[in-house]
């Protein structure tokens, strides 16, 4: 990692930790003075968080989609672009601040930590277009099923009996169901492309579409079980705490897909 990279890193993890602190602040004390406060410190750390994305791409050539680090950076980037995005369109989510900033700066966490922080050049294999369609809507996928588990986290707090009070200024319950909702849906629809690119792209390297790799194997798991999801809203009606739980549930399958499996030996084994 060289310094300017490093700078606008760090400074990016101060940023989301300040906006952490200052929307927990807002929920204890309701203080909406707090509360501006931390949007603030969200967008300043998601445009460090861009800069720090951009002088790692023009350093090392290509897009950060090689080994831990990069895809950590990259993958915590959509995930707070997507909460920027909500809060453009839709109103009361700048709380949602009090679940996404600890998770974003998690990830950048578990990214220093993977040590593979240096540049490396993209091996040959992986100059491809087709890696810009598979990995943009991989990470659009992560970043959407996160965003969605995060919501129904908050929805159960919201509508539970512990801490009512605490959680007011969160938005109307019926909002939020819709929202997780919406959001596994629009990560469904960037799953079957990211899939679908995948197989297209694996066929020009390798002269096959599907190779049953572990996480091509886990990432169509995912892809059912989250049509699960949407089958039982829109079939059988499911809403509230239930579907709720299932999102958080669900999101075990991403985990494993986009973490765990890429610790076994396979084809994507060395872009992990």
């Amino acid at each position: 990692m060289r310094t300017l990279e490093g700078l606008f890193l760090w400074m990016a993890i101060s940023l989301y930790l300040g906006c952490f602190l200052l929307s927990l602040g807002r929920v204890v004390f309701r203080r909406e003075r707090l509360g501006d406060l931390a949007w603030r410190s969200v967008e300043g750390g998601f445009i460090s968080h861009t800069l720090t994305i951009a002088v790692r791409w023009m350093e090392s050539g290509h897009p950060p989609v090689y080994g831990t680090f990069e895809h950590a950076l990259a993958g915590s980037w959509f995930i707070a672009g997507i909460h920027l995005f909500l809060e453009r369109y839709l109103q009361r989510t700048r709380v949602f601040s009090l679940v996404v900033s600890p998770f974003v700066m998690l990830m950048l966490g578990y990214g220093i930590m993977g040590g593979q922080t240096g540049i490396e050049p993209l091996p040959p294999p992986y100059r491809s277009l087709w890696l810009w369609v598979h990995v943009t809507f991989g990470w659009i996928t992560y970043g959407s099923y996160h965003l969605a588990a995060g919501v129904a986290v908050l929805y159960l707090l919201g509508t539970g009996r512990r801490l009512p009070r605490l959680l007011r200024r969160l938005p109307e319950p019926d909002i939020m169901d819709r929202l997780t909702y919406r959001l596994i849906v629009y990560g469904f629809i960037s799953h079957f492309v990211m899939v679908g690119s995948g197989a297209i792209w694996a066929y020009g390297l390798w002269g096959r579409y599907w190779g049953w790799d572990p996480i091509e194997t886990w990432s169509l798991i995912s892809w059912i079980v989250y049509g699960i999801n949407i089958h039982l809203r829109v079939t059988y009606g499911w809403k509230g705490r239930r579907a709720a739980w299932l999102a958080i549930l669900s999101l075990i399958t991403i985990i494993i897909t986009f973490g765990g499996i890429g610790f076994i030996g396979g084809i994507h084994t060395p872009l992990l």
